[in-house]
């Protein structure tokens, strides 16, 4: 799951966890990390655990640079998110670092993809009387249902054999009908998904030039990012998931609060803790 990872960090520049979701949406999340920075007293340690891009850095230093942030990441991270003291390849269930380490800890639609060992570690690198902060995906929220509905866009345009016609056609062999009857129902199916439009045409263009090895990268990347999309609606915690997963957190008192937009839909769940 690292690699899906890498790939997507790799090129997304914004550093945003939610790249395409509305101006509102990242003032909100954004508000989460700067209100909380702003109550830290001294210039202390803060941990980003499963980091990304460095979202939570970014806006963190913005408002506090005197803080000292620290972020970690399983995947690998690209050169921008590691300017700002993102660290790949760190397995958040073994963070190598000591005890009570951290004054803040915090994860951005990170921790909830990790098992209950992270969870673990989490809380053994804060300090005592330290804040923790989770911002972790809501099963109800507008992402996870738009993504739920581009991954089912994708899965069903590979089970109607869409690869297979573009390997076919680069290889030389001539277009099947059944193939493209088939990809050409998904696409009238699932219309309201762009992805059933860009991932035929992408392929296409490759695939008539005769250029395999283009047809194959586009796959890669195509079954990289359905891993990260069923990745998070297996994430997404409705309100018993967040009670389990607040139990996880031993010896910190916790607080869990829907984050809500403009419209009164839920972006996220806010976790708060105090060890």
């Amino acid at each position: 799951m690292s690699d899906s990872w890498s790939r997507y960090w790799a090129r997304e520049a914004s550093g945003a966890c939610l790249p395409d979701a509305p101006p509102d949406v990242q003032q909100r999340l954004e508000f989460v990390w700067t209100s909380t920075a702003r109550g830290l007293q001294g210039a202390v340690r803060w941990l980003d655990v499963a980091a990304g891009g460095g979202a939570v850095a970014r806006s963190v230093q913005s408002v506090r640079p005197d803080l000292v942030v620290t972020g970690i990441d399983a995947a690998e991270v690209g050169p921008a998110a590691a300017a700002l003291g993102v660290r790949g390849g760190i397995d958040a269930s073994a963070l190598p670092f000591a005890d009570a380490s951290f004054a803040a800890v915090s994860s951005q639609f990170g921790l909830e993809y990790c098992p209950r060992a992270a969870w673990a570690e989490a809380v053994r690198v804060l300090q005592p009387g330290g804040d923790l902060v989770l911002v972790c995906h809501h099963a109800e929220s507008r992402a996870v249902a738009q993504n739920g509905g581009r991954l089912e866009a994708m899965r069903a345009l590979v089970g109607a054999g869409l690869f297979q016609l573009a390997e076919g056609l680069a290889a030389g062999a001539g277009e099947d009908p059944r193939l493209v009857a088939a990809v050409m129902a998904v696409r009238a199916e699932h219309g309201t998904q762009s992805v059933v439009a860009e991932l035929p045409q992408a392929l296409g263009q490759w695939a008539r030039g005769r250029r395999p090895d283009a047809v194959a990268a586009i796959r890669a990347e195509a079954e990289a990012e359905m891993a990260r999309l069923s990745a998070m609606q297996v994430a997404a915690l409705d309100a018993g998931a967040v009670a389990e997963r607040s139990a996880w957190l031993a010896g910190v008192v916790t607080t869990a609060e829907p984050l809500l937009d403009g419209s009164a839909m839920p972006i996220c769940w806010v976790i708060r803790g105090s060890r």
